[in-house]
């Protein structure tokens, strides 16, 4: 069944196109998880899992997105909250790996900065309350999938977003690989060496 794209796309466009003046460049650590049959490096920086499936920012079979937390902490709780939506109970959601990823972007959007959302024309919550999911077992692209998109299109390399779960313990970022081209890198991090 092909996927019924938001009705307000278009309209987010244009106004995409003036927020992406507002990008800026972000560099830091984020922390992902994954089963260890997906948690190779090279796995972990592909994003076609959340193209396969759809996450928050990006519809099923729309783009690649990685998605990661300003800190352990949130990568877990984002994790579990997955999880559990997915119907696994978290003894079976275990073991996850967690890697840590060296960000350097220089086109990042702030989804948390009250002149990027007045640009768009939206509050502080519609992205973070919204219930993306239940638009994904419809077949239809959610208002938080369009934003994604509407921000792949401007060559947003990536995003940054308050938590759905918690505001209590970091934020959000997820990376657009198909746009992060040198300087811009992502860079799966390793213990060194004894």
């Amino acid at each position: 069944m092909a996927l019924k794209l938001h009705p307000d796309y278009d309209a987010l466009l244009g106004a995409m196109k003036i927020a992406a003046a507002r990008v800026c460049p972000w560099s830091g650590v984020i922390y992902r998880s994954a089963p260890p049959k997906w948690s190779a490096g090279r796995d972990m920086l592909t994003g076609v899992g959340s193209m396969k499936s759809g996450a928050r920012f990006n519809a099923p079979g729309s783009f690649p997105a990685i998605y990661g937390s300003t800190t352990p902490e949130l990568a877990m709780i984002e994790s579990l909250a997955y999880q559990r939506r997915a119907g696994l109970p978290v003894q079976r959601a275990l073991p996850l790996v967690f890697k840590a990823i060296n960000v350097e972007v220089e086109r990042l959007l702030n989804l948390m900065d009250a002149t990027v959302l007045s640009d768009l024309g939206l509050t502080a919550d519609q992205p973070r309350t919204e219930q993306w999911w239940l638009a994904r077992a419809r077949c239809e692209e959610s208002l938080s999938q369009a934003i994604g998109r509407a921000a792949h299109a401007c060559r947003v390399e990536a995003i940054l977003v308050a938590s759905a779960h918690t505001t209590d313990h970091g934020f959000n970022v997820i990376a657009l690989p198909d746009h992060i081209h040198p300087p811009s890198r992502l860079k799966v991090l390793r213990r060194p060496a004894k």
